[in-house]
């Protein structure tokens, strides 16, 4: 029998996403990247033995999920962490992730490469540049998360007291977040192929 895969995709909103990018985007503008990501991020996970679940309250995003036959898992709690630990703690699974939907460099290849990895792991993590936890997954459930300021150190030091096996990944495709002027700015150097269909 086929092990069970959840990717957990976090998304806020369609109101006013990616804000740090509104003196260089309009808000539809970054409506339509934010979109674009999510798609692309289902597109690359999408697998028979994957249960891909959006994880908002946002009605836009409901709609939107709706409209691309995209799972939602819409939570009665408040908060990120809170919505994702109901998440993770009523749906069946054997191995998870929790996947930001601003990592703009995951396609089949980095994907496939991520699952195999949380299957071989305790706790896989990565660090964005700004000590967040864009992807965090593994084999051991957990029960409580830490979304927000320096998430990365907090995750890290929480399995270290449950003595859980950490895998630290390095790889950029799996750390890159578009989260500022800044990181917009180098992806438009180098544009993934989804991106071409994108009108911004």
């Amino acid at each position: 029998m086929t092990k069970k895969f959840l990717i957990a995709i976090p998304v806020r909103d369609f109101v006013n996403p990616m804000s740090r990018l509104d003196k260089i985007l309009s808000t539809s503008k970054r409506i339509e990247l934010s979109k674009a990501m999510l798609l692309n991020i289902v597109e690359s996970f999408k697998d028979d033995h994957v249960e891909i679940v959006c994880v908002s309250s946002d009605s836009l995003v409901k709609e939107f999920c709706n409209q691309n036959n995209i799972k939602i898992f819409s939570s009665t709690k408040t908060g990120i962490n809170e919505e994702l630990e109901d998440a993770l703690n009523s749906i069946d699974y054997d191995f998870w992730t929790i996947c930001h939907a601003d990592l703009p460099y995951i396609n089949k290849f980095f994907a496939n490469e991520w699952i195999n990895q949380c299957k071989q792991s305790d706790i896989i993590i990565c660090s964005s540049k700004d000590n967040g936890t864009p992807l965090l997954g593994g084999s051991k459930r957990v029960h409580h998360l830490y979304y927000g300021k320096n998430s990365f150190e907090k995750h890290i030091k929480m399995f270290q007291e449950k003595n859980l096996d950490i895998k630290i990944s390095f790889n950029k495709e799996f750390s890159f977040e578009i989260d500022d002027e800044d990181d917009f700015l180098e992806f438009q150097k180098n544009t993934p192929r989804w991106f071409k269909g994108v009108s911004i």
